[in-house]
């Protein structure tokens, strides 16, 4: 008799029907809820349509190759010249804020439907997003420290959700993201502190994560366009190498319960008073807080823009 039983990695797959309907099937919601609060994490298999998915790829590749022509030195907090997108490198990892316009301001892309569903039922309806960004890992790229993020423990009910869409292809050759199973509900604050555990190592060495990493199972998850990762950010997790010339991004979006928060990611980085206006109402909900001033004339101003088919804002509206 083997000693460890394998797991199965059980992506939940979207239906056609569910994406006519943009909704979960209640077996559909039960699975995909039960996978991401006992496990940490769930792969919802075909929640972007195809179209949708085919042009935030184009349309951020356009994006990635201005920030890589943009670069400047070493800095931090670049901005792209062409599409005004804040970006930084280190260790051939490329972290892109980009502007939330065209299909990067898409509701399957950034309210998807099915992920939703998720995070409000354990966000609360009253949920915000905080940032929108994106790893790109290039060839060279060191596998990271297994980590934590967004300060995750601090209480038992959830305080964020992480969602990722990958654009193009995330497989096991290209730096697919490694998790490993636990819930990140499991993970005590307290407990890490007095035993001297660092969960906020990323891109240095952390002896004491990797040996308790080497204890616990992970998978390493594998993406392809249109899929959507739903995550507990207190899951043990790490970026690992790129084998490909390719360059591999994962678009990343952090969600907060009201009142709670984190210092990392600044939704100014992705929206100015223009785009936030110009936003489908479905996405504009989720970046009220950051935008509680801005003028019902701007409102009007954008849905006029809507209504002619104009999804850019343009200067002086």
């Amino acid at each position: 008799m083997d000693a460890f039983t394998a797991a199965e990695e059980r992506p939940v797959a979207i239906s056609a029907a569910e994406r006519a309907a943009r909704t979960l099937e209640e077996e559909t919601f039960r699975e995909a809820l039960l996978l991401l609060h006992t496990r940490g994490w769930v792969v919802l298999r075909g929640a972007i349509p195809e179209a949708r998915a085919t042009a935030l790829q184009a349309d951020f590749e356009r994006i990635r190759d201005d920030c890589f022509a943009s670069r400047d030195g070493d800095g931090w907090y670049q901005v792209a010249r062409e599409t005004q997108a804040v970006f930084w490198e280190r260790n051939h990892r490329w972290r892109i804020f980009p502007k939330l316009r065209d299909s990067l301001s898409d509701p399957w892309i950034v309210a998807n439907p099915f992920a939703m569903a998720l995070l409000r039922f354990s966000l609360g309806e009253d949920l915000y997003c905080k940032f929108v960004s994106s790893d790109t890992c290039l060839r060279g790229a060191l596998t990271q420290a297994p980590h934590r993020e967004l300060g995750a423990g601090e209480r038992w009910e959830p305080r964020a959700l992480v969602v990722n869409v990958p654009v193009g292809r995330c497989g096991l050759d290209n730096g697919p993201l490694e998790v490993w199973y636990s819930g990140g509900h499991l993970w005590r604050n307290d407990v890490l502190a007095a035993a001297g555990f660092d969960d906020d190592v990323q891109d240095g060495e952390n002896p004491r994560a990797e040996a308790l990493a080497a204890a616990l199972p992970s998978r390493r998850v594998t993406l392809e366009p249109g899929d959507v990762l739903v995550r507990d950010p207190g899951l043990l997790h790490r970026g690992t190498v790129n084998r490909t010339d390719e360059p591999r991004t994962m678009l990343t979006m952090a969600f907060f319960r009201a009142a709670e928060s984190h210092d990392y990611g600044d939704v100014r980085f992705n929206l100015d008073e223009d785009l936030y206006a110009a936003l489908d109402p479905e996405v504009r909900t989720l970046f009220a807080h950051a935008f509680a001033d801005v003028s019902p004339r701007g409102l009007a101003r954008a849905a006029r823009r809507l209504r002619s088919g104009s999804r850019r804002p343009t200067p002086g509206g």
